[in-house]
């Protein structure tokens, strides 16, 4: 290659290839860590160097804003450093930026006025609520967010309702074809489009006006797309069309990383490129600038097992380093310990900062265990892409029901819950029962009765009030007597407030009803460990402590906690990834077989590259599930990768029988099957909870609970199974313990 070439010193060789490769269809394979946004920055830059291209003739797509920001400064810095001028706007930015900033020019073709409105998720559903109720369809049967889902399915595909019928590919119900054509009727009556409609509309301006993609096909003279591998049909279309003329295309992305077919990623868009792009070449960049050698060829081992993927063997030059930790622990409680005072040890030792610590889990609900860790530890966190647990809408749902029960004069959690939920009591109503309990002078509770008996509102509102009234009375009544779980599970069948959820069937009503399982196991854990002392009063009395007393100052250097799917982009010099369980990663209900396994082994590899200097991989042998303990086998994850990287800290790794009659099986089991089918504690080589050392508390000693934190014993009392100690902690309160399900930890 020429040592004229510029910028050699600055990229490896197969970079250098990339950015120099200028005309022509191009793909680059971008292993995790490889420094693929160093090659589209590069590769920009010397473009307009080499004169092929003034800087607004190329186009450059990504898909967050936060990725165009970092790759705009990158090439103004560089063409600062080759003295070039840059003179208007670059086209670097996200897909559906492109689209508006084309779709303000020209909409008015369309019948769209130019400042058309733009609706975010929540805007769309309640046009989807809207529209339901003009055609007469009940939402609570019915739910308004399936509608969303399945509309926004259908837009991702490039399906309009007027060529739904051509499609025999995509199919769609009469009712929600109803209602997808209603909600285009409006959203064209309040001149507005919604997120998938940005690139939707894009596409079907230049099918309508063949002058106008000609025009921007002139315009770009080259085009990037960065992460390839997440587009989806519309997008795929929208790249193709517009580089038709030059076919100076270049993409950029990994097949091992494409996680995201649940919101209409097609991974065959970059695994058909050179089908697609005759051609085409092909540039790999295999060499990890991130990771210790250890993680890197642990992570190539376990993505080899895939079979939808370019050949392709990622490296570093990096030092060899530790290990990957793995840790079996006998429940969630000790994997959440484990984690934490590893963090703690490595903070005080020096090792890393807590901003250099993340923990990684598959599901959002799993962060409620490790949460109420670190703060027993003090440890500062944050959650990236959501809420903390008990911050979260549907337990603050609940918990308001369950606080009315021991507090009906509670107008905040009333008022909360009045319509949640829906039952058809509007923001109206709720005025005027609230004007009518001040001038009572009574609370919402009290004034229901009475306002009812004044019909403050017309009959059919009043007969909803009422409603909510009983619903309030039959579960204050139900609870006397019985335990919080019990009450918990009859506020969710009596409300339906988890029927409900189950009913919209999306992505965000799973994630939800994940999280009221978690915390009915919160229950039964405080249940199990508080004996006879356990009551909905103490529960709540906890909650409160857990929510309000531990919320900490927000703090630069925290440890981050965040779901997989997040972590895609993000790199840390110490990961922890929790929940490593057939079941729980890799899920099990799987639709579509072993494309969804392969999927979940991608999110695996990308968790694993994402740690630059050591990895831990944790499972718990048993689980609560809905407040019942339910074996769990090891990842099949863990399995696939070679003994020569791993560390085992506790048991050892026994070869997965379910996964075994997973991948001989033609109708693969669902979760609960699998939890059904699980082998018994015994049935693995760690050594688990000894009973008898419940014995080995004595009087006097300090001890740390995951929630009250240190104190001391100064009463025992029984044995074995019965054993129960009483400790006082630092602010003198005392509590008492069944030490077998305590989760007490001797200093």
């Amino acid at each position: 290659m020429s040592e004229e070439l510029l910028f050699q010193n600055e990229l490896n060789p197969r970079q250098l290839a990339a950015v120099h490769k200028i005309e022509g269809p191009l793909l680059v394979v971008a292993g995790a860590g490889s420094g693929k946004t160093r090659v589209l920055t590069y590769r920009f830059a010397n473009i307009i160097a080499q004169g092929m291209a003034q800087p607004t003739e190329i186009l450059c797509v990504t898909f967050t804003n936060k990725a165009a920001r970092e790759m705009s400064e990158r090439i103004y810095g560089l063409l600062d450093n080759l003295e070039i001028p840059t003179h208007e706007p670059l086209w670097i930015s996200t897909f559906h930026s492109t689209c508006v900033r084309i779709l303000r020019e020209h909409i008015h073709l369309m019948d769209y006025q130019p400042f058309f409105g733009i609706y975010d998720s929540s805007d769309q559903l309640s046009l989807v609520k809207k529209c339901l109720n003009a055609l007469n369809i009940n939402d609570k049967t019915y739910p308004a967010k399936g509608f969303q889902s399945r509309i926004n399915s259908a837009k991702m595909e490039g399906v309009t309702p007027d060529n739904l019928e051509r499609r025999s590919d995509f199919l769609m119900d009469d009712q929600t074809l109803d209602v997808y054509k209603m909600y285009e009727l409006e959203m064209k009556r309040a001149n507005s489009l919604d997120f998938a409609d940005l690139l939707l509309k894009t596409n079907e301006l230049f099918d309508m006006y063949p002058a106008i993609l000609e025009a921007y096909q002139d315009r770009f003279k080259f085009i990037m797309v960065d992460e390839y591998q997440d587009t989806n049909h519309v997008q795929y279309k929208l790249v193709k069309s517009l580089s038709e003329k030059y076919k100076n295309l270049c993409v950029v992305g990994d097949e091992d990383q494409s996680i995201y077919s649940w919101r209409g990623a097609d991974i065959t868009n970059i695994l058909s490129f050179e089908k697609d792009f005759p051609k085409g070449e092909v540039v790999k960049l295999e060499e990890n600038y991130r990771s210790t050698r250890n993680i890197v060829e642990a992570a190539s081992a376990l993505i080899k097992n895939n079979t939808q993927r370019k050949e392709k063997v990622l490296f570093t030059s990096n030092e060899e380093g530790e290990k990957i930790t793995v840790h079996g622990a006998s429940s969630e409680y000790d994997e959440a310990r484990f984690v934490v005072g590893k963090m703690d040890d490595a903070y005080k030792s020096g090792q890393f900062d807590y901003n250099d610590m993340a923990i990684f889990y598959r599901t959002n609900a799993q962060s409620r265990v490790l949460e109420d860790e670190l703060r027993t530890r003090g440890l500062p966190y944050r959650i990236v892409g959501g809420l903390k647990f008990y911050e979260r809408r549907e337990i603050k749902d609940i918990l308001a029901y369950l606080k009315l029960v021991l507090n009906p004069t509670d107008d905040v959690s009333l008022k909360r819950i009045i319509n949640v939920p829906a039952r058809g009591i509007g923001k109206t109503t709720v005025e005027k029962l609230e004007a009518f309990a001040a001038e009572s002078g009574v609370s919402l509770f009290e004034a229901l009765p009475k306002a009812i008996n004044a019909k403050i509102v017309h009959a059919g509102g009043c007969k909803k009030l009422a409603g909510f009234y009983r619903l309030l009375q039959d579960i204050a009544e139900f609870s006397k007597g019985t335990t919080a779980t019990d009450t918990y599970l009859y506020v969710l069948d009596k409300t339906g407030y988890a029927q409900k959820l189950k009913e919209e069937n999306t992505t965000e009503s799973m994630a939800r009803i994940d999280n009221l399982e978690e915390f009915n196991n919160a229950i039964a854990q405080f249940e199990s460990e508080r004996g006879d002392e356990a009551s909905l009063q103490s529960f709540l009395e906890e909650m409160a402590l857990v929510s309000d007393v531990d919320k900490m100052e927000e703090s630069e250097d925290a440890v981050t906690m965040m779901t997989l799917h997040i972590s895609k982009g993000l790199e840390y010099p110490l990961v922890f990834i929790v929940g490593m369980e057939n079941g729980l990663f890799p899920v099990m209900s799987f639709d579509n077989g072993e494309d969804d396994l392969e999927e979940e082994r991608r999110l695996a590899y990308v968790g694993i590259t994402r740690a630059r200097k050591k990895l831990y991989l944790t499972h718990a042998h048993h689980r609560r599930v809905w407040g019942q303990e339910k074996s769990h086998e090891p990842s099949k994850f863990i399995e696939e990768i070679p003994d020569e990287y791993l560390e085992q800290k506790s048991g050892g790794r026994k070869k997965s029988k379910f996964m075994d009659r997973y991948a001989q099986s033609s109708s693969r089991p669902k979760y609960d099957e699998f939890n059904q089918s699980s082998p018994s504690f015994e049935d693995f080589s760690q050594d688990f909870y000894d009973e008898n050392e419940a014995d080995g508390f004595q009087k006097g000693m300090t001890v740390r609970h995951p929630t009250f934190g240190v104190g001391n014993i100064f009463k025992v009392e029984g044995s074995g199974d019965n054993q129960k100690v009483s400790v006082q902690f630092g602010d003198r309160a005392v509590k008492k313990f069944v030490v077998k399900y305590a989760r007490l930890e001797i200093l």
